[in-house]
């Protein structure tokens, strides 16, 4: 038989309880309520920023690749700023299309 061991309750250990209005405040500061004090902001992002916020791993068919070298050569770009110049060029193009 497993004999279940607890550790000692004492004044150290003891959690004290959360009060009701405590519990409110932070669901309300959960769920984004009238509880947060700091106002929605827009972040200035920097374009020039280092690349280091994230990183993916896009898996390409044979087809796909071979595109992306055809389009790197003759745009005498590399195939990684080849890709982020196309990703930018047409987020650009499709915000401008539906901002009118």
């Amino acid at each position: 038989m497993v004999k279940r061991r607890e550790p000692p309750v004492s004044a150290a250990n003891a959690r004290p309880q959360p009060t009701a209005a405590q519990i409110e405040a932070f669901a309300s500061k959960a769920d984004g309520g009238a509880g947060v004090l700091i106002p929605e902001q827009k972040l200035e992002l920097d374009q020039n920023a280092n690349r280091d916020y994230k990183a993916m791993r896009v898996p390409f068919n044979q087809y796909e690749h071979e595109q992306l070298e055809i389009g790197a050569k003759l745009s005498g770009r590399t195939k990684l700023n080849f890709m982020r110049y196309a990703m930018l060029k047409l987020a650009k193009e499709l915000q401008d299309e539906q901002a009118q």
